[in-house]
C-alpha cells in the first residue's frame, strides 16, 4: 500500500508539520488485522456454531475475554491496541489509543481519509473475515489519545465492504 504524504493527520498552528507518520500506523494497524485474524476465526467460530442470541453472545464474549486478557497491546510506537469488544451483538468493535497524540491536534477528516480506506479494503479481502461477512457483521474503530480523549471513531458496514465502487 502506497501512501500519499499529504495524508499527515496532524495540524498545528503555521502548518508545521510534526513527526507523527501515517504510514507506520497504518502499516501496524494492518499487520495487526492479520494478527488479530485467528481471533476473528474463533469469533466466527462462536457466532456460525450457535442457534440462539444468547449462546452467540456468551461464546463469542468468553474469545473476547480471552484475547483482551492480553491487551493491552502496542501495535508500533504511536498505536496501542487496547482490546476488542461485541456490541449490539453483530458489531467487532477494535479500541486503540495513539499514545503520542492529543485529540485537539489530529485532523479527523484527514485521519478518517487515511485510514477508512485501507480499512474497507483489508476487510473486503481478507478471507477470515468471510463468515463475519456472511452474517453482515459491522466493524467499528474507535481511537482515543494519550489523556483518553476521544479522537474518531467510524463504523465499517455491509454496504461498505459490499461496495464494488470502493
Amino acid at each position: 500500500m502506497k501512501l500519499n504524504s499529504d495524508l499527515i493527520i496532524i495540524k498545528s498552528p503555521a502548518n508545521n508539520l510534526q513527526g507523527f507518520f501515517v504510514y507506520t500506523t497504518l502499516f501496524n494497524i494492518f499487520k495487526l488485522l492479520k494478527k488479530i485474524n485467528s481471533i476473528v476465526t474463533f469469533l466466527v467460530l462462536a457466532f456460525s456454531q450457535c442457534t440462539s442470541p444468547e449462546v452467540v453472545d456468551s461464546k463469542a464474549l468468553k474469545v473476547v475475554s480471552q484475547y483482551n486478557s492480553k491487551c493491552p497491546m502496542m501495535i508500533d510506537r504511536e498505536t496501542r491496541m487496547d482490546g476488542i469488544e461485541i456490541k449490539n451483538g453483530n458489531t467487532i468493535v477494535y479500541r486503540y489509543t495513539l499514545i503520542n497524540l492529543f485529540a485537539s491536534k489530529v485532523d479527523t477528516a484527514k485521519f478518517n481519509l487515511a485510514l477508512r480506506p485501507g480499512i474497507i479494503n483489508t476487510i473486503k479481502t481478507n478471507a477470515g473475515l468471510d463468515e463475519l461477512k456472511r452474517i453482515k457483521s459491522s466493524f467499528e474503530y474507535y481511537y482515543k489519545d494519550r489523556e483518553d480523549k476521544f479522537i474518531y471513531s467510524f463504523l465499517i458496514t455491509p454496504e461498505d465492504y459490499n461496495d464494488q465502487t470502493q
